[in-house]
């Protein structure tokens, strides 16, 4: 297929469709793309966003009729939406064989694939389907399979992601740099984690842990969703022993109020979701960390080894926009898996998950350069 031949969808045009927008058309990466970008709210067209590159989907939302109508011609579609309109968006996808990509933590949509197993008397499988891109989950997974393939016995994988403000003046030494509805949603739902080989799910805000990185103390606990698929599939080689598990990073303190307001109060999820979305300060002045590690025993050692990998992100300029770190972090994360499938470096369909994908091919990308560790 020609490059002039490619059309990209993006639903969805709050700050992290929007950056994957911006980053689609400004700059060289094969500037002969067609983008378009879908929303429901038409105050997004003052945005950096071409008026014409724009579709505005009428509300209340028709599933039978406007998402369908964007996702029709399209080579491919990214799902920037609130996690909570996940299957409706790819039920269009799958009634017209587009391959789709998504943002979520949420498991919602695997859960429906795997209770239909869908498949039509015209479509003798799934279209390409990569759920979990972006960040945590996304490259943080491939970042770590990667650390954890050459054990010979691999006792334990640890993925540790923070998004963070660079300054605070609350006591939860925090200000929101993403969704509020994402992070309350990741603070509550169950955490899944490989315990000694099997499949395990834990409660959110459990596991707390203090760590140094970079000679900087964080803690860090369970949150859910930042593992993707990656718990299930390294519970499925059935490799006696190991560990592994997913953990959002905060600055000393935090814990302690969060654990507070959802555990000891119990208030319920609309009203913190409430909470976080208004009252908590809002930052573009934010940062990302990650840290992946796996330790084991490799070849005829007699001693464990532990490979590691930890970069610290911050705003940057890129293509004269400046992006924050979670913006140009998560955006990166999925186009990098784009380019891998428009490069048919990726399976062409079916379901696809983070941990099938081989690092070097993620880092010889153009958005996937961002994540060297140089």
């Amino acid at each position: 297929m020609k490059n002039e031949n490619i059309h990209i969808g993006i639903v969805g045009a709050g700050r992290i469709g929007t950056a994957i927008y911006t980053l689609l058309v400004g700059g060289s990466f094969h500037s002969d793309y067609q983008v378009s970008i879908a929303d429901i709210d038409s105050h997004h067209k003052h945005w950096p966003v071409n008026e014409s590159d724009y579709f505005e989907i009428e509300t209340p939302i028709s599933y039978g009729t406007q998402f369908h109508e964007f996702v029709e011609g399209k080579t491919l579609v990214i799902n920037a939406l609130p996690f909570t309109e996940n299957i409706n968006l790819y039920e269009a996808c799958l009634e017209y064989n587009v391959p789709y990509f998504d943002l979520s933590e949420d498991e919602g949509l695997d859960k429906w694939i795997a209770q239909r197993n869908y498949i039509s008397p015209t479509r003798t499988g799934l279209p390409f389907t990569m759920p979990h891109c972006g960040l945590a989950p996304g490259l943080s997974t491939v970042v770590a399979n990667h650390l954890a393939k050459d054990f010979s016995d691999l006792h334990n994988v640890k993925i540790r992601v923070g998004a963070l403000s660079q300054d605070a003046t609350n006591k939860l030494k925090y200000h929101a740099s993403w969704s509020g509805d994402g992070l309350v949603n990741e603070y509550m739902g169950k955490c899944q984690v490989v315990r000694n080989g099997s499949y395990e799910e834990v409660d959110a805000l459990s596991g707390y842990e203090t760590l140094v990185i970079d000679g900087k103390e964080y803690e860090a606990f369970h949150t859910s969703g930042g593992i993707g698929s990656y718990a299930r599939s390294l519970s499925e080689q059935n490799i006696a022993g190991v560990n592994a598990d997913y953990k959002t990073i905060r600055r000393v303190g935090h814990h302690q109020y969060i654990d507070f307001l959802f555990n000891d109060l119990q208030l319920p999820q609309d009203i913190l979701t409430d909470m976080f979305k208004k009252y908590i300060p809002t930052t573009r002045k934010d940062e990302v960390l990650l840290y992946a590690s796996a330790g084991g025993y490799t070849g005829n050692q007699l001693h464990t080894h532990s490979f590691d990998y930890s970069k610290l992100f911050r705003p940057k300029i890129i293509h004269g926009r400046k992006y924050t770190a979670i913006e140009y972090t998560t955006a990166c994360g999925v186009l990098a898996m784009v380019e891998l499938f428009l490069e048919k470096k990726l399976p062409q369909e079916g379901y696809v998950k983070q941990e099938s994908v081989d690092w070097k091919d993620v880092l010889s990308t153009a958005f996937g350069r961002f994540y060297r560790n140089d």
